[in-house]
């Protein structure tokens, strides 16, 4: 019996893997392997906080980490905003920060909106989740996107939330706690730029078959 109900907690959390709130779509009209050697990521506007500047810096730090291209400081966009008489807090239209991109010689920009999720544990607030967030990586020498990355409401299911569940055999980890775990913007953040990495691999591999 007991073989049973593990089997089935597998089955069960495995499905749930493939229920990952993030997607990530990639034009296929572009290389955007090529197109994306220097990037900046703007301030986010998640909607009632004031931390979608960090978060905005948590994408940056795993873009730095992944090392598949150059991003530029936040430092320098910050100065670059100053002068151009424009805000930090992500409340910036897209023509605005393009022309930002093109100043700083970069590639792409990316910029993003969101929600914040609102979760209490015993009573006490949980701060920096992610509900919803809509990322869009702009081309700045044709102003057309390149990819996209949508987050939508629900657990951000991957690998290490699918072994916490299942080897906690739902009775230490339950699924509000991977839920509010999960999504945690310092995890989004990760979890969105492996996802875009491992697209661009993909990417990669298939012009390599075809050669």
């Amino acid at each position: 019996m007991k073989k049973f109900y593990l089997l089935f907690l597998a089955i069960f959390a495995y499905s749930m893997i493939g229920c990952s709130s993030i997607d990530v779509a990639i034009s296929p009209k572009v290389d955007v392997n090529k197109k994306m050697k220097k990037i900046i990521v703007f301030p986010f506007d998640v909607k009632g906080v004031r931390w979608g500047d960090e978060f905005s810096d948590a994408i940056t730090h795993n873009f730095v980490k992944a090392g598949k291209m150059d991003v530029v400081e936040r430092e320098a966009l910050s100065k670059i905003l100053k002068e151009q008489k424009l805000s930090m807090t992500g409340l910036i239209d897209e023509g605005s920060a393009v022309k930002v991109g093109k100043l700083l010689g970069a590639d792409v920009i990316i910029i993003g909106r969101g929600t914040a999720l609102r979760k209490h544990v015993k009573g006490k607030p949980q701060n920096n989740l992610i509900d919803t967030l809509a990322l869009k990586a702009i081309n700045v020498e044709t102003g057309s996107v390149i990819l996209t990355v949508r987050k939508e409401e629900g657990s951000a299911w991957s690998g290490k939330y699918y072994a916490m569940y299942c080897l906690g055999g739902t009775m230490i980890w339950d699924r509000e706690d991977i839920y509010i775990k999960s999504s945690n913007y310092d995890e989004i953040a990760r979890q969105i730029v492996s996802k875009v990495s491992a697209a661009l691999d993909d990417i990669e591999k298939q012009k390599n078959l075809k050669k």
